[in-house]
């Protein structure tokens, strides 16, 4: 996920002078305890009442642009996605502002966390703040304010955000009724079915976007398919259709096979054993991106009764993404491409792959970097362990709530990211 130059752009920036987090050399971190780092990333999430000001989203011009939200449940919930933003040397003024903000694919992955843990109130709490922030026509916005200044970016929509809380939602659903949610998920079920073009079967990327870092395009069409936002979309199809009382199941599951099919014949290169970055104007980007040609991508092969493809998936980010940074045996997100980092996040899904592969030592071996991670750096987990473009060093949600469910399910306990769900 693109983080800072897709929301909030302008307090992104990030300088030079910083501080790095190198891989241990000697020292209890070398053997670090999964068990312990499990039960301490459970615990080091950061859970706040969703109590926002009055909202607003910026318009093309600029300025202020009020929002109505729905109306915000007593205890509604948030989880910050940068709880501690200057944690480690290096960030501008700027970053810092993020603290209370909250990214929609974080407060996603957090209402699977909790419904994975049984923890009914929480998973509630999480469910009534997407409630409120789901937009009139059943999309949300990339970002928002958790408390104080009431800023949601609603204007600046991805399908692929929007598919990780229909996800999300719907699994949330399978596990107990909730009738507003449902509500809620049949309204963001019809706009991501909108979204899938006529022509090409793919799912288009939404609207909005920013330039230059500073100026905001709400009516801007996103007319491109990026791969990643057809793999979310086909999970949360195929997840909604098992929610009971869903309506019309059946076109649901037909919609999830389209998409996929023209996944396959327009996005994978078979030369290479890979996805594409995605597709505009009837060609696909040659560009390699670390979730969408290999880790995701490998995830959704092996949910769709694909090993050998996803194993190619992975030898090809194996030869092309693997780089050593800052001792790491860390993964790239972009080949070519900036920034040269480590993209934590990103790279979990290589252990959840071989774990699912029935490859348990291999899984365990993939794991082992982020466990040494999470000793020496602390928890949350960060995002990169050095500064860079969209790649900030501040401990964060989204690879700290997949280190959780990573961790658990190669101990043992499989967690609810991305399950086969084929019917």
């Amino acid at each position: 996920m693109r983080r800072c130059t897709l929301a909030y752009a302008a307090l992104c920036s990030l300088c030079s002078c910083a501080a790095e987090l190198h891989r241990p050399t000697s020292g209890p971190c070398q053997a670090p305890n999964a068990t312990q780092l499990l039960l301490n990333a459970n615990n080091s999430l950061t859970f706040v009442d969703f109590t926002p000001g009055p909202a607003y989203d910026t318009a093309a011009d600029g300025r202020a642009r009020p929002l109505r939200l729905g109306p915000i449940a007593i205890g509604s919930k948030a989880v910050l996605s940068y709880p501690d933003p200057e944690r480690f040397a290096g960030a501008d003024a700027g970053f810092a502002q993020l603290s209370h903000r909250t990214f929609v694919y974080d407060q996603a992955l957090a209402l699977l966390w909790a419904t994975q843990r049984g923890d009914r109130t929480l998973a509630r709490g999480l469910a009534q703040t997407l409630e409120a922030l789901q937009n009139q026509d059943g999309s949300w916005g990339f970002s928002f304010s958790a408390q104080g200044d009431g800023y949601y970016n609603a204007g600046y929509v991805r399908t692929g955000a929007v598919a990780w809380c229909l996800y999300a939602l719907a699994v949330y659903q399978q596990r107990g009724d909730d009738p507003a949610a449902l509500a809620v998920l049949h309204k963001g079920l019809n706009w991501l079915l909108l979204q899938v073009d006529s022509d090409t079967d793919l799912v288009l990327a939404g609207r909005g976007r920013w330039r230059n870092g500073a100026h905001f395009e709400p009516d801007w069409p996103a007319e491109f398919a990026a791969t990643e936002h057809q793999i979310d979309a086909w999970f949360a199809l195929m997840a909604a259709a098992k929610v009971p009382r869903i309506i019309n199941s059946n076109k649901l599951l037909q919609t999830a096979n389209r998409v996929a099919a023209a996944s396959d014949n327009q996005l994978w290169r078979e030369a290479q054993g890979r996805y594409a970055e995605g597709l505009a104007n009837g060609l696909q980007d040659p560009i390699s991106a670390l979730d969408a040609s290999g880790t995701w991508a490998a995830l959704w092969d092996v949910a769709r009764g694909r090993p050998e493809r996803a194993e190619r998936s992975l030898a090809w980010v194996e030869a092309h993404h693997r780089r050593e940074v800052l001792g790491w045996p860390a993964y790239v997100p972009y080949v070519p491409g900036q920034p040269d980092t480590w993209f934590v996040e990103g790279s979990l899904a290589i252990a959840l792959v071989w774990q699912r592969l029935g490859q348990p030592e291999r899984a365990r071996a993939a794991l082992q970097p982020h466990l040494e991670l999470a000793c020496s750096g602390g928890l949350p987990l960060v995002y990169s362990p050095r500064w860079a473009t969209d790649f900030p060093l501040a401990p964060a949600a989204a690879p700290t709530l997949w280190f959780a469910m990573v961790v658990g399910e190669v101990l043992g306990q499989p967690s609810l990211l991305w399950q086969a769900l084929q019917p």
